[in-house]
């Protein structure tokens, strides 16, 4: 508890600092001495971040979601062109649960932003025989027929 405390303390203390590349050596010296503190990286990440370092911010994102992958990671790295750190967590996300069907949707709708339609529909096709709800299927299909891809893979009159 009282651990805690002195934590909590030095991270309100770099909170309160302007210059945001002094914080972020403020965060480096914690790092050092509480590697296992995720919270730090955390703060770390969201000030590399604010200053445009994103790989850096990728970098401290990652060493906390070991293990628990989120997508909303994937989607700002997506935002920031970072397409092959995007494609790296969302591969993430469902090697770590395979059974998950919103993890493939959610590949597969950034295989269509990123004109990787192929990939799209293999994606869109997991998640159908993983989660064939009729709902699904229908929002699924209909999502098919906005692009195609070619013959071999899908046709705009067959879905």
């Amino acid at each position: 508890m009282f651990l805690a405390l002195i934590r909590a303390v030095f991270y309100c203390k770099i909170l309160l600092m302007e210059n945001v590349k002094e914080k972020i050596k403020e965060f480096n010296k914690l790092i050092k001495k509480y590697p296992d503190m995720k919270e730090l990286y955390l703060g770390r990440a969201k000030l590399y971040g604010k200053i445009k370092q994103y790989k850096k911010a990728f970098n401290d994102y990652e060493k906390v979601y070991t293990g628990y992958i989120s997508n909303d990671i994937a989607d700002i790295c997506e935002r920031n062109n970072l397409i092959v750190e995007a494609e790296q967590l969302y591969n993430k996300a469902i090697n770590l649960d395979k059974n998950n069907s919103g993890n493939y949707l959610r590949r597969a709708y950034f295989y269509m932003r990123t004109k990787r339609n192929e990939k799209a529909f293999s994606d869109f096709k997991t998640c159908l025989e993983i989660s064939p709800q009729k709902t699904l299927t229908e929002i699924l299909i209909k999502k098919l027929s906005v692009f195609s891809v070619s013959n071999n893979v899908i046709s705009n009159n067959k879905p």
